[in-house]
C-alpha cells in the first residue's frame, strides 16, 4: 500500500477473510506426513521440548532462582507401565540412547506420558549439567518442505542407571566436583547450587569440601561412614558461607530449608547448631518442591492445606495460598495434586 493512500483496515484479516476466491483458507498437503526415521531395534521414541518455567538453553530464564526451583534437574518422563518393564524407578536415573549419542537423566514416572514415548526437556547445556544438551541425541533430519527438524520422534532405548549416593552443594562461587559425578547446576540467590549423584563413598568428600568454600572458613561436619552420610557447613565471619550434603540414594538429602538459610546468609546460634540435621530450622518451613513460581508455594504446603480439610479444590488452594492466581501456568499441576489427594488410599 502506498504511504499516501488511506488505510481502510487497521489490521489484516480483521473481518476473518483470506485472499482466496471464496475468502477461506486453503491448506495444501504436498505429501502424506510420515516419520523420516524407522524405529528398528529401538523400542521408544524420544520427544523433546520445553518445561513450564524455562526457555531455550537457560541463558536468561536459567539465571532466575525462582524459575529454577520448579524443575532443578534434567529429566526424562516415562509412562508407569514402560518404567516397570524397563526396571526404572521414579526419581532414579536412566540412560537414554539413540543412534546419535546417549545421556543419563533423572527419571520422572508420569501417567500423563504416552506409552513407548520418552520426553526430555531441551534446556540444560554442558554449562549447566554434566549430561549435556539433549538435542545431540535427536536425529539430524528435517522436513524437505518446511525445514522443520524431526525433534519429536527419534528412535531411542532406555535402561536404568544406579548411583549409590545423592547430594547437593551450596556455595558462593562456581565449584568443581570429581570427574564422573552427575551434576545439575541451579541458580540460587547470592551463590550457586549444584545437585549431584555419585558412586564416590562419603569418606572422599571431606577433603573436597575444603576446596569448595572460602579460605579461613570455619567448618561444622558430620560423617557417618557406615551409612554413607557426610554433611559439612562452612561459616565465614559469622555468616553461612556454604554446605555440602551427601547420602544414600534411597534417602536423598532435601535442600529446600537449607537453601533458604544459605540465601539469607546469616543464621542464629540455634540454627547453626541444628543446620546439619537438614530439617526445618529456626522457623524456616520446608515447603517441598516448588509448584507455584509466582508466589513461591511448594508441594508440601499444598498437601498440608488439603490434609487439614481447609482446601478441597484448586480454587480453595488459590484463596488460601495464592497458588495459581497469577499467571496460571501451575494450574494443571494443581489439578493433578488435588485429583490424587481425592483418590482413596486403598485405590
Amino acid at each position: 500500500m502506498r504511504a499516501s493512500a488511506a488505510r481502510r483496515d487497521t489490521r489484516f484479516f480483521a473481518s476473518g477473510g483470506y485472499f482466496t476466491a471464496d475468502r477461506r483458507a486453503v491448506f495444501v498437503a504436498p505429501e502424506p506426513p510420515q516419520l523420516a526415521t524407522a524405529a528398528g531395534e529401538l523400542s521408544f521414541r524420544l520427544n523433546t521440548g520445553r518445561v513450564r518455567d524455562q526457555w531455550h538453553t537457560m541463558t536468561r530464564s536459567g539465571l532466575s532462582p525462582r524459575l529454577g526451583a520448579h524443575q532443578p534437574e534434567p529429566f526424562v518422563e516415562v509412562h508407569p507401565l514402560d518404567a516397570a518393564e524397563a526396571g526404572l524407578s521414579d526419581n532414579g536415573f536412566a540412560r537414554i540412547t539413540t543412534c546419535h549419542g546417549e545421556r543419563v537423566l533423572r527419571v520422572s514416572v508420569s501417567a500423563g506420558q504416552q506409552r513407548r514415548m520418552l520426553f526430555a526437556p531441551i534446556h540444560w547445556s554442558a554449562e549447566t549439567a554434566s549430561c549435556g544438551p539433549i538435542g545431540d541425541l535427536v536425529a539430524p533430519v528435517t522436513d524437505r518442505h518446511s525445514g522443520q527438524p524431526e525433534m519429536k520422534a527419534t528412535p531411542a532405548a532406555i535402561a536404568p542407571v544406579t548411583f549409590r549416593y545423592r547430594g547437593f552443594v551450596l556455595a558462593r562461587r562456581r565449584h568443581t566436583l570429581p570427574p564422573g559425578t552427575w551434576t545439575a547446576r541451579v541458580a540460587v540467590r547470592n551463590g550457586e547450587g549444584c545437585r549431584f549423584a555419585t558412586n564416590e563413598a562419603a569418606a572422599v568428600w571431606p577433603d573436597l569440601a575444603r576446596s569448595l568454600f572460602a579460605r579461613g572458613a570455619e567448618f561444622a561436619e558430620y560423617l557417618d561412614e557406615p551409612r554413607g552420610i557426610y554433611r559439612v557447613a562452612a561459616f565465614a565471619g559469622g555468616a553461612f558461607n556454604g554446605c555440602l550434603f551427601v547420602g544414600p540414594s534411597e534417602a536423598v538429602p532435601q535442600w529446600d530449608a537449607i537453601k533458604a538459610l544459605f540465601e539469607a546468609g546469616a543464621v542464629g546460634d540455634v540454627a547453626r547448631r541444628l543446620l546439619l540435621s537438614g530439617r526445618s530450622i529456626d522457623g524456616v518451613v520446608d515447603a517441598g518442591p516448588l509448584v507455584c513460581a509466582c508466589f513461591g508455594v511448594g508441594l508440601e504446603s499444598i498437601r498440608a492445606a488439603i490434609k487439614s480439610g481447609a482446601a478441597h479444590s484448586v480454587a480453595d488452594i488459590g484463596r488460601m495460598l495464592r497458588a495459581g492466581t497469577n499467571c496460571g501456568s501451575c494450574l494443571p499441576e494443581l489439578k493433578r495434586i488435588v485429583s490424587h489427594a481425592a483418590v482413596p488410599a486403598s485405590a
